[in-house]
């Protein structure tokens, strides 16, 4: 059975308000509730759908049940791919107003075992550490990125492994995004979209980097008007014939992934 820890948790700080940490969310909570106000229909888990899985696949090993939490977890397809992929049992952690929505893909999905915690991420202090700390589209909201990243490693077991990706929006999406997509570009900041940044705000926090590079060549992960996005998928398309759609690069890949291990001794915890 999924259960439901409220926002009243004594883990978890009240959401009758924007608790002081995700006042560093440069999204906010009214963000997420209107970004996730018309989800779709539920749907059967189909595979690997993910760009990021051939990353993924290649440190991520079949489990029969460790743990695994994925932090900002609203629809929770994530989740789903995380189980049905890998053997995972999944928790998940958000403050939006969606974890109804979650709930019921992972049930619609035959996952039954998750814990959906609803509230402070920073405030976050589970009963357990995890096997696999999650998180996709997360870090890059905020300015503390440091303290964010931090979190996510003291939420994992010694040996356990830590998978962050988040947009590449630096360079050539910084242009393309300030001119056809502001309201994405406002709500996202750009200093941990860079590899070597990244890298060595995950090797502060105790962790072993495994991987950490941008991913594909280009592609857009924001609106673009229609003629723009016809433009952008022709060039797509043009390097996927030309086999050149799989060089990463920091000017134009949609994607930055890291995987990472925390470290058996001296993994950074107060």
């Amino acid at each position: 059975m999924i259960t439901n820890t409220s926002p009243t948790d004594e883990n978890l700080r009240s959401l009758d308000g924007e608790s002081a940490a995700y006042q560093g969310d440069a999204a906010g909570r009214h963000f997420w509730n209107s970004t996730w106000k018309n989800l779709p229909p539920f749907r059967h888990y189909q595979g690997p759908v993910f760009e990021q899985h051939p990353i993924l696949a290649k440190y991520l090993v079949r489990t029969n049940g460790a743990a695994a939490i994925e932090i900002g977890c609203v629809p929770g397809n994530y989740m789903v791919y995380l189980n049905k992929e890998f053997g995972y049992r999944v928790d998940g952690i958000d403050y939006s107003d969606k974890l109804d929505y979650v709930r019921a893909n992972l049930e619609y999905n035959r996952i039954f075992d998750s814990k959906l915690f609803a509230g402070d991420f920073f405030e976050f202090s589970p009963s357990e550490q995890y096997d696999l700390v999650f998180s996709g589209g997360f870090v890059e909201h905020f300015d503390d990125y440091e303290l964010v990243v931090r979190k996510h490693a003291e939420l994992a077991k010694r040996g356990g492994t830590v998978v962050i990706f988040l947009p590449n929006l630096a360079y050539l999406h910084k242009c393309l995004s300030w001119l056809f997509a502001r309201d994405t570009l406002r709500v996202h900041r750009l200093q941990l979209m860079d590899k070597t940044r990244l890298r060595r705000t995950l090797e502060k926090a105790g962790l072993q980097v495994l991987h950490c590079d941008y991913h594909r060549t280009f592609r857009p992960t924001y609106e673009l008007p229609k003629l723009v996005n016809w433009i952008s998928r022709a060039i797509q398309k043009t390097l996927r014939v030309c086999h050149l759609d799989n060089i990463g690069n920091r000017f134009a890949s949609p994607y930055l992934i890291s995987v990472s291990v925390k470290r058996t001794i001296g993994a950074g915890e107060r």
